[in-house]
C-alpha cells in the first residue's frame, strides 16, 4: 500500500480535477459517503442520534457538512459548528453548506473565539462528533479558534470520526502540530497519508481508506517513495525452505558481542538467528564470558575471543573473528558489546574487512557514530538497526529531532552510511540508501523491554545467513518481529513477556504469515 505525502495527495486531487475532469464536488461527495459509512458500520442505527461536526473553512469542512447531510437523511439529528462565516467557504464547501441546511442540518456559525465561547456549553451534548476542521495541508502549529475546537473535541467522552486526518496531525510526519484530535475512527481519502502510519500515539484510531474515484494511474505517475509494509509483500520475500534441504543449506550466522554485565544480549541474538531459520549459529564473545553462552545456549555453538583486562572484547580478536567468518554467511555485530574503546575499535575494524552480510546494532552503532569517518564497507549488504537514541548519535542530533520526523531520519541514516536503516520504535521505519522507505505497523507494547532488539538483530542476521538481501532481511525481520509480539500478546496480554520468550514466538509468526493470516489490516471502502 502506498503512503503519500500531503503534496502528493494535493497533486493527485489536482490532476483528477483539472486533467481528468472529475469535478471536486464529486470527490467530496464520494469522500463523505465513505466517511458516513464508517460511522454507520461502527455504531449501527444512527436514527435519533445527535451528531455534531466541527467544520473548518476548507474542503475538509465541506466533507464534514456532506457527512452530516447523509447522516441526517438516515434520521440522525445533526448540527454543524462552522468555524467561519458562510461567505468564507470555498465553492464546493459552500454548495454542501446550502444542501446540508436544506436537508435539515442545523448550522451554527462560530467565526471567532467570542462566538465559540457563547456556544461552548452546548458542545458536550452529542452522541457522535465529526472532526472536519483541518485536512492534510497543515504545516504550522494550530492556534486560536481551531485550537479551541480541537480541545473541545478531546474533552468529549463521545466517539469522534476524523475526516481524512485528525485535525492538528501532520500528514507527513505523524507528529501533532501543537495539539491534535484523538479520534476513534479516521476515514482517509484516496490514499493513506504517511502521518497516519507514522503516528505512534495513534491519534487516528481505527483507520479506513475510502476510494473517492481518483484513477489508479494518477498515483502511478507520482514519485511514490514510501510504502506500508504488508504481509503479502513480506511472505513473498521470505527465503525458501526446500523439504530436502539440510542445515548447511540455511547458512551459518556468527554473533559477535558481549561484555561484563551484558552477556545475555548476544545469546538473545543467537536465539533470534536460530528461530529465523538459520542452519547454524555461533556466538563469539569475550573468553571470560564463554561459559555463559555454553550454559544458556544448547542449540548454538560458542567461541571465546581475546578480551581486555576488564573483560571486554579486545581489538586483538579481529583475526579470530575473520577466521570464523571464513565459514559463515552473515555477521550480527554489537549486541551487548559495551563501550570499551578496544571493543569499539574491533567493531570498526570488522566493518571495514568483513565481506559477508552484516547487521549492526547496539554499541557497534555507537562505535560507528563516534568513528571520525564512516567505514568503507567490505560487505555489499549492510543493515543498521538503531533505536531513536542511537539514531540521534549517528546523525549528531537529539533524540527529539529523530522522533519529530522518523521517516526523514531513517532516510538520512541510510544515505549517510550507504546501508539499509531499520529505525526501531513503534511504527518502525525501514529505509534504503536510495530513499525508498517502508513503515511497519506490526508490534506490541510487549516489545518495550530489554533484549527485544537483540532478538531482532539475530532475526535479521539469520535471514541474511539464508541469502536474503539487506533490504529483504530488514523488511521481513521488522514485520515478523512485530507479528511475534502480537501473537504473544494474544496469550500473555501486554505485560511481562521476556525477550527469550519473544524469540520462541518467531516460528509461529513465520507460520502465521506463510499461512496467509494477517493480524493487522486497514479497511478499504
Amino acid at each position: 500500500m502506498i503512503l503519500v505525502s500531503a503534496k502528493q495527495m494535493r497533486l493527485a486531487d489536482e490532476r483528477t480535477i483539472n486533467e481528468i475532469g472529475l469535478p471536486g464536488i464529486v470527490l467530496m461527495e464520494n469522500a463523505a459517503r465513505g466517511a458516513a459509512k464508517v460511522i454507520v458500520e461502527a455504531v449501527g442505527e444512527v436514527e435519533g442520534l445527535a451528531v455534531a461536526a466541527f467544520c473548518g473553512r476548507g474542503n475538509n469542512g465541506g466533507d464534514g457538512l456532506a457527512v452530516l447531510r447523509m447522516l441526517a437523511q438516515k434520521g440522525a439529528v445533526c448540527t454543524a459548528f462552522l468555524l467561519a462565516k458562510a461567505e468564507q467557504l470555498g465553492p464546493d464547501a459552500a454548495i454542501n453548506l446550502r444542501v446540508a441546511e436544506a436537508c435539515g442540518v442545523e448550522v451554527i456559525e462560530l467565526p471567532d473565539e467570542d462566538a465559540f465561547d457563547l456556544y461552548a456549553g452546548e458542545m458536550a451534548a452529542y452522541d457522535i462528533y465529526v472532526d472536519a476542521i483541518l485536512g492534510t495541508g497543515l504545516s504550522a502549529p494550530v492556534e486560536g479558534l481551531y485550537l479551541r475546537a480541537i480541545e473541545a473535541l478531546n474533552e468529549s467522552d463521545a466517539p469522534i470520526l476524523a475526516i481524512d486526518m485528525p485535525s492538528g496531525l501532520s500528514a507527513d510526519t505523524g507528529r501533532p502540530l501543537g495539539q491534535a484530535v484523538r479520534a476513534d475512527w479516521t476515514a482517509t481519502f484516496g490514499a493513506v497519508k504517511r502521518g497516519l502510519l507514522l503516528d505512534f500515539e495513534n491519534h487516528a484510531g481505527e483507520l479506513s481508506l475510502v476510494d473517492i474515484s481518483i484513477p489508479p494511474h494518477v498515483f502511478d505517475e507520482l514519485d511514490i517513495d514510501c510504502l506500508l509494509l504488508e504481509p503479502q509483500t513480506v511472505a513473498a520475500l521470505l527465503p525458501p525452505r526446500d523439504a530436502s534441504a539440510h542445515k548447511g543449506d540455511f547458512g551459518h550466522l556468527l554473533v559477535v558481542g558481549g561484555a561484563p554485565g551484558y552477556s545475555g544480549a548476544p545469546c538473545l541474538a543467537a536465539m533470534g538467528g536460530l528461530r529465523a531459520g538459520a542452519g547454524l549459529v555461533t556466538v563469539a564473545l569475550p573468553a571470560g564470558l564463554n561459559i555463559v553462552a555454553e550454559t544458556k545456549l544448547t542449540a548454538c555453538m560458542s567461541h571465546p575471543l581475546p578480551q581486555t583486562a576488564t573483560g571486554a572484547l579486545d581489538v586483538a580478536a579481529l583475526e579470530d573473528a575473520r577466521q570464523l567468518m571464513a565459514s559463515r554467511q552473515a555477521l550480527a555485530l554489537g549486541p551487548g558489546l559495551g563501550r570499551a574503546a578496544e571493543s569499539a575499535q574491533l567493531a570498526i575494524a570488522l566493518m571495514n574487512v568483513i565481506e559477508a552480510p552484516l547487521v549492526i546494532d547496539a554499541d557497534a552503532l555507537n562505535a560507528l557514530a563516534e568513528s571520525p569517518e564512516p567505514p568503507v564497507w567490505a560487505a555489499e549488504q549492510v543493515v543498521l538497526c538503531p533505536h531513536p537514541g542511537e539514531a540521534g548519535r549517528l546523525l549528531g542530533c537529539q533524540t527529539a529531532e529523530i522522533q519529530a520526523d522518523r521517516l526523514d531520519a531513517a532516510r538520512r541514516i541510510a544515505a549517510k552510511y550507504n546501508a539499509v536503516c531499520l529505525l526501531k520504535g513503534a511504527r518502525s521505519v525501514i529505509a534504503a540508501p536510495d530513499g525508498l522507505a517502508w513503515v511497519n505497523d506490526t508490534g506490541s507494547p510487549l516489545l518495550a523491554s530489554g533484549g527485544s532488539g537483540d532478538v531482532l538483530t539475530g532475526l535479521i542476521g539469520g535471514l541474511l545467513a539464508q541469502g536474503s538481501s539487506a533490504l529483504e532481511a530488514a523488511l521481513c525481520g521488522a514485520f515478523i518481529h512485530g507479528l511475534a509480539a502480537q501473537l504473544a500478546a494474544e496469550e500473555f496480554g501486554l505485560r511481562g513477556l521476556a525477550a527469550e520468550e519473544l524469540a520462541d514466538y518467531l516460528p509461529t509468526a513465520f507460520a502465521t504469515l506463510e499461512a496467509g493470516h494477517d493480524h493487522d489490516h486497514h479497511d478499504e471502502d
